[in-house]
């Protein structure tokens, strides 16, 4: 089995199955690594806006550009002390990732 594509602590996309109700959509901090299940790693998710946790396969935010890889980007094409992504903590970390969860939802509100 390979290995894991998300990080403890890392913000993702979680995109809930259609016949799943209860299981919103939307940003996800993963909390921790589970042990994989039919192939799959899974993952203990929490819900960025709600607090809620739910566990999800990693097909299940697979399909989408993670949150924190966007605002990584986001971050580093405006970044002109060239101190990089990971050496930056939450207050400077947190306004990209919310330019990256609303870049994230103009693209789903355009599907």
């Amino acid at each position: 089995m390979d290995t894991p594509k998300y990080h403890i602590g890392q913000i993702v996309y979680f995109a809930a199955p259609a016949v799943k109700r209860g299981a919103p959509s939307g940003a996800h901090r993963v909390e921790r690594l589970l042990p994989p299940e039919n192939d799959q790693h899974q993952y203990r998710l929490k819900a960025v806006d709600t607090g809620r946790e739910r566990v999800a396969r990693e097909d299940q935010i697979s399909g989408r550009m993670t949150v924190e890889a966007l605002a990584q980007r986001l971050y580093e094409a405006g970044n002109t002390t060239n101190v990089p992504w990971a050496r930056r903590d939450r207050t400077v970390r947190d306004p990209w990732l919310r330019e990256a969860l609303a870049h994230l939802s103009r693209e789903s509100d355009d599907i």
